[in-house]
């Protein structure tokens, strides 16, 4: 990606974290809608630092560390602008590619915010971005609003807050799509007619702490149920380029066990090298155990709320016959309200 300060400015201004003393957003660093963001900010990721975050990093070291879950790229379908979780849970993967129905968006520039009423613009970017640490998820109905213009005009702003709030250092960035044969080419950012097969994404290079080398992240704004994505055959030829990947399913509306998204739950099942997932992921039925080492965790009796006629049967036995490990965490629907449940798979060795 193009080397610019503009993510990372932007990034940790909106994040609630001071910028360099140098950089475009010190003096509203100032006012008192900021110290008041950053004050509630900080109060926010705090909360989940303490009582939701360590869970999930103790989690990925003692199960999910092994060399089968860190190849080089992680694929999050259904994840829209999730990386903290993406980050949290694969931290030895260098390629995080996240899709979802809402657009890319932009980077907010100076001229933008201060063009705002500051106490109200931040009150809306916090109320954005509340979701994920207070309940482990982006709620779907209320970003499809928030980022097609109440807020931002997409994911670009949720996605750089997320890396600020991992201490990342963020080098570039660049609106993307991909050509013919799947490649990652530069992308202009003036609107267009909406186009499903279009491809828009926005690509960012970052460095964790400790990281000699950049990580990519990729989100990508594509539909992928069965009336597009196998006509879409640039963004195929992308997916088969990330071959073996670690796939990622959590809070997915339980997309995978529609009939209409067969396709996305076959690239996986082909393709992927390992899968987690909490229980919207694909189906239980579908994991053929003379393919796939099986290990689940946590509890499982049914789905939580409007998706409870959704019961899985089959897991619900297997959970049912002790084959679970607890888990110490609520992850995904039903947070706090109900068990929470992650499935693991690796590929075993033909």
């Amino acid at each position: 990606m193009p080397v610019s300060a503009a993510a990372q400015d932007a990034a940790r201004f909106f994040a609630g974290m001071e910028g360099r003393a140098d950089g475009p957003f010190r003096e509203l660093e100032k006012e008192k809608a900021w110290t008041w963001h950053r004050k509630e900010s900080n109060a926010m990721w705090a909360r989940a630092d303490k009582e939701q975050f360590p869970a999930l990093r103790a989690f990925q070291q003692k199960e999910i560390a092994g060399k089968e879950f860190s190849r080089g790229t992680v694929f999050y379908p259904f994840g829209g602008p999730d990386i903290f979780t993406a980050c949290t849970l694969f931290p030895n993967n260098n390629t995080y590619v996240l899709v979802g129905l809402e657009p890319p968006g932009t980077v907010p520039d100076l001229a933008a915010v201060k063009s705002a009423k500051l106490e109200k613009y931040l009150a809306r970017v916090r109320l954005m971005m509340d979701s994920l640490p207070r309940r482990s998820f982006f709620i779907t109905a209320n970003m499809d609003h928030q980022v097609r213009g109440q807020i931002s005009d997409g994911l670009a702003l949720p996605l750089l807050m997320q890396l600020a709030r991992l201490n990342a250092e963020i080098i570039g960035h660049a609106a993307v799509t991909v050509d013919k044969d799947g490649k990652v080419i530069p992308r202009k950012e003036e609107r267009q007619a909406p186009s499903s097969l279009r491809n828009d994404g926005i690509a960012v290079d970052f460095k964790l702490p400790g990281d000699a080398a950049a990580r990519h992240l990729l989100y990508f704004s594509v539909n992928l149920h069965d009336s597009h994505l196998p006509s879409n055959a640039t963004f195929l030829a992308f997916l088969k380029g990330l071959r073996p990947y670690t796939a990622f399913f959590k809070s997915a509306s339980y997309l995978p066990h529609q009939k209409g998204f067969a396709s996305i739950r076959q690239e996986v099942l082909e393709n992927g090298g390992a899968i987690v997932q909490d229980d919207t992921g694909i189906p239980y039925r579908f994991i053929d155990q003379a393919v796939w080492n099986v290990k689940l965790y946590g509890a499982y009796t049914q789905p939580y709320g409007s998706y409870k006629y959704l019961v899985q049967q089959d897991l619900k036995k297997a959970y049912d016959e002790g084959k679970a490990t607890p888990l110490d965490f609520y992850i995904g629907y039903g947070y706090r309200k109900a068990p929470s449940s992650l499935l693991v798979f690796s590929k075993k060795k033909s």
